[in-house]
């Protein structure tokens, strides 16, 4: 996972290894609730549901990993 992160200067790898993450500042709630909506769609669409989180109104995070293999696999890295 490390060699594909590279790829991915913005992501950040989990220090268990098993996902990668990205964290994002909004303008504003409703402009970080807009792209989480927008992630969602896009997820839902792709059939792939990453962890969300919102925090301090404006903070997003993404958390991509696979459930059913309990870690990242190649397409993980193909964003």
């Amino acid at each position: 996972a490390l060699k594909y992160c590279a790829d991915l200067p913005l992501w950040q790898l989990s220090d268990a290894g098993d996902r990668i993450s990205r964290s994002f500042v909004a303008k504003n709630f409703v402009a970080a609730m807009s792209f989480l909506q927008r992630v969602g769609d896009v997820a839902e669409a792709e059939g792939h549901h990453p962890d969300l989180h919102l925090t301090d109104y404006r903070s997003v995070r993404v958390d991509v990993w696979s459930h059913s293999v309990g870690g990242l696999t190649l397409n993980h890295f193909i964003l």
